[in-house]
């Protein structure tokens, strides 16, 4: 009798190992799922800005930074005598998030040279030929204007428009560069 309560004692623990292999299993399958739906989340929802053909034409450049895996940065370019004028397009329009809020992003950086300083520069930038920020700017050497603007949908077209009171011989002209310009999903909240 000993042998057949051995045998029983066994065949309980086979199976108990199975039931732990199937739960760690399942574990693992839901932690993959909830992983997949964050980056889903977080990565597809994010639509950079292109230029559209229209306007000044900015010079474009990437850079990565930082370390391994790290994302690469995306610039938009512009040497400004009197005004300049671009037009950029979301890539991917047409086809919507699906979301309830959307952000524009990104940082807006004026650079004049050091005698030019109490020149004023002006800047808009429009959303489907709405204003979502716009902004006067004197008296430094360098301004850093984050782009960070709420909007409804994914637009069709958004407009930066630059100038100044400069474009003379004295101050010739001024540097703009917009980093990582994007349109961004919000979750509901």
């Amino acid at each position: 009798m000993a042998a057949e309560g051995e045998a029983d004692e066994e065949g309980r623990d086979a199976g108990r190992e199975a039931g732990l292999g199937t739960g760690v299993a399942v574990l693992l399958s839901i932690l993959v799922v909830v992983t997949a739906l964050i980056l889903l989340l977080t990565t597809a929802g994010s639509l950079y800005l292109t230029y559209a053909d229209h306007g000044s034409t900015p010079v474009f450049r990437t850079e990565t930074g930082g370390g391994q895996g790290s994302s690469p940065h995306r610039y938009f370019t512009w040497d400004v005598r009197k005004r300049a004028e671009s037009s950029f397009r979301p890539d991917g329009t047409g086809r919507d998030f699906g979301f309830e809020g959307r952000e524009l992003g990104g940082e807006l950086t004026f650079s004049v040279p050091h005698d030019c300083a109490d020149r004023r520069i002006r800047w808009e930038i429009r959303v489907d030929g709405e204003r979502a920020g716009s902004g006067s700017l004197r008296w430094l050497h360098t301004y850093k204007v984050k782009t960070d603007f709420a909007i409804d949908r994914t637009p069709d077209s958004v407009e930066v428009t630059m100038y100044w009171d400069g474009g003379d011989a004295d101050c010739p002209s001024f540097s703009a560069e917009w980093k990582n310009p994007y349109v961004h999903k919000l979750p509901v909240g």
